[in-house]
C-alpha cells in the first residue's frame, strides 16, 4: 500500500467514524443526490482535517498532487472538500505546477461547491502569486466547451476586491453573456457583485452599458438595490 492510499484511507475512517447518517441524507439530497456523503458539517469538518493534519503531515511536491487527485477518486463530497480545507491556507508553499492540479480537478466530478473553492481559492490563491499565469490559464477555460471551466473563468478573481483586474472580469463576462447555463449567469452576477463592493459605479455602468442574462445583471447590482 503507497503513501497516498493508507493517507486516503486513514482520512476516510476519520470521516466515516464522525459521520452522521441523517446529515448525509440531507447534504446529499441539497447536492441533487450527485454525491454521497459521510454527513459532516463544515465547522466539524474542517476541524478534523486540522487535527488529522497535525497528526499525520501533510504530503509535499508530486505526493500531495497524487493526494489531490485521489480524493477526487473518492466517491464521498467530504473526501474531494478536504483538498480545499488541507491547501487554503498552504498556498505559500504551492508551487506554480499546481495550477495544472487546480485545472484538472475543477472538470472532475463538477459542481459549484466544488468548483468554487478550486478556482477562487485555490487557483485565484496560487494566481496572485503567479499573475503571469493568469492569461494562460483563464484565456482557455472560458472558451472551454465545459461550462464548469467557463464559471471558473470568471469568478476566479472572487475576493481579489482592489486588485481585481476589472477589463479581464469584464471581457470574461461578456464572452459567456449568451450562456443559457444557470451556473455561469449567477457566477457572473456573484463576480460582479463582488466587485461593486470595490467599485459600484464601474459595475453599474458595466451592467446598464451591456446585454446581460437578467439573472447576471440582478445579482450584479443587488448590493446597490439594497
Amino acid at each position: 500500500m503507497n503513501e497516498v492510499t493508507q493517507y486516503i484511507r486513514e482520512l476516510g475512517k476519520i470521516y466515516l467514524r464522525h459521520g452522521n447518517p441523517t446529515n448525509a441524507v440531507g447534504m446529499s439530497r441539497y447536492m441533487k443526490e450527485l454525491f454521497p456523503y459521510y454527513g459532516i458539517k463544515t465547522p466539524q469538518r474542517r476541524a478534523l482535517a486540522a487535527a488529522f493534519i497535525a497528526e499525520q503531515g501533510l504530503p509535499e511536491g508530486e505526493t500531495l498532487k497524487a493526494l489531490c487527485r485521489a480524493c477526487f477518486e473518492s466517491e464521498y463530497r467530504e473526501m474531494h472538500y478536504f483538498v480545499g480545507d488541507a491547501l487554503s491556507k498552504r498556498l505559500k508553499t504551492l508551487d506554480v505546477s499546481f495550477l495544472d492540479v487546480f485545472e484538472e480537478l475543477i472538470g472532475i466530478q463538477s459542481w459549484w461547491d466544488s468548483v468554487d473553492f478550486l478556482a477562487p481559492k485555490l487557483a485565484g490563491g496560487l494566481f496572485l502569486r503567479f499573475p503571469e499565469q493568469i492569461a494562460l490559464y483563464t484565456d482557455r477555460w472560458i472558451e472551454s466547451e465545459n461550462f464548469w471551466y467557463q464559471r471558473a473563468a470568471i469568478i476566479f478573481q472572487l475576493g481579489y476586491k482592489q486588485k481585481t483586474d476589472a477589463q479581464r472580469l469584464f471581457k470574461n463576462v461578456l464572452r459567456r453573456a449568451d450562456s443559457k447555463e444557470f451556473f455561469v449567469q449567477k457566477g457572473a452576477g456573484w463576480a460582479l457583485r463582488e466587485y461593486s463592493k470595490v467599485n459600484p459605479q464601474a459595475v453599474m455602468t458595466f451592467v446598464q452599458s451591456h446585454k446581460l442574462p437578467a439573472l447576471t445583471a440582478r445579482e450584479a447590482i443587488r448590493l446597490m438595490k439594497a
